[in-house]
């Protein structure tokens, strides 16, 4: 974090930990070693489109460390992505919070990052303020949340926007859930493809590994969230 002036502006200042460094260099090679092992074994359409999507996810976490940043004023919050910008006025902002990631251990994305949430009960992840960059972030977001009251942020908790803050967290846990289990249906329906292959049968590789694991993704995703929505609801508070 760097006083500029009246406003704060959060941004890269440190390196990411050697585990998430790691962990993230792991994940990339092995991923790259996969599709030169299956080159001979898929389409010839899968390999372009494959190396195409991991040079976007690496630009686009290089974009994240380097460009995104948040920015806090009298006037309100920015938060500039890797492409573009998105202000909030105090008053349409409900608080200021930091939350723990679901993981905890090894992991590519902070611990501890900073969120925000509108007068709506939408979260937005707040660039930079976490414990990568920050010392102590649950303290850096509690000043600025007591400064905040000063210009204009409603301090009340409302019942409303709560109830919609829970809703949306248990459909993001839903989602979540969803996407382990489109992994491991994308598991299974590649020891499917291998079998085939074995027997001698010809595998439908994009109907096995492509469409089938997008919809059961898109199915259980439908469901879970629905469910864990309603159950984040009952719940008591």
């Amino acid at each position: 974090m760097v006083e500029d002036g009246s406003a704060r502006v959060y941004r890269r200042g440190r390196r990411r930990p050697r585990r998430a460094a790691l962990l993230s260099l792991v994940l990339m090679g092995n991923a790259v070693l996969q599709i030169i092992r299956t080159r001979h074994d898929v389409p010839l359409w899968w390999e372009p489109l494959a190396l195409v999507l991991l040079v976007a996810v690496g630009v686009w976490g290089a974009l994240t460390q380097w460009r995104a940043r948040t920015v806090v004023t009298a006037a309100g919050v920015t938060r500039q992505g890797p492409l573009r910008a998105r202000t909030w006025t105090w008053p349409a902002v409900y608080d200021l919070r930091v939350e723990p990631s679901d993981s905890h251990t090894l992991s590519t994305q902070p611990g501890w990052p900073a969120y925000l949430y509108d007068t709506e009960g939408r979260r937005f992840l707040l660039p930079h303020i976490n414990e990568w960059q920050l010392d102590d972030p649950y303290a850096e977001v509690a000043a600025l949340r007591s400064q905040a009251r000063w210009y204009g942020m409603p301090g009340e908790q409302r019942p409303e926007v709560e109830a919609r803050i829970l809703r949306r967290a248990g459909q993001r846990k839903g989602w979540q859930w969803a996407s382990v289990a489109a992994v491991v249906v994308f598991v299974l329906m590649l020891a499917v493809a291998l079998a085939e292959d074995v027997s001698g049968t010809p595998a439908n590789l994009p109907l096995l590994l492509l469409a089938v694991p997008l919809a059961a993704f898109g199915v259980l995703g439908i469901l879970l969230a629905r469910y864990c929505a309603a159950r984040a609801l009952r719940l008591p508070r």
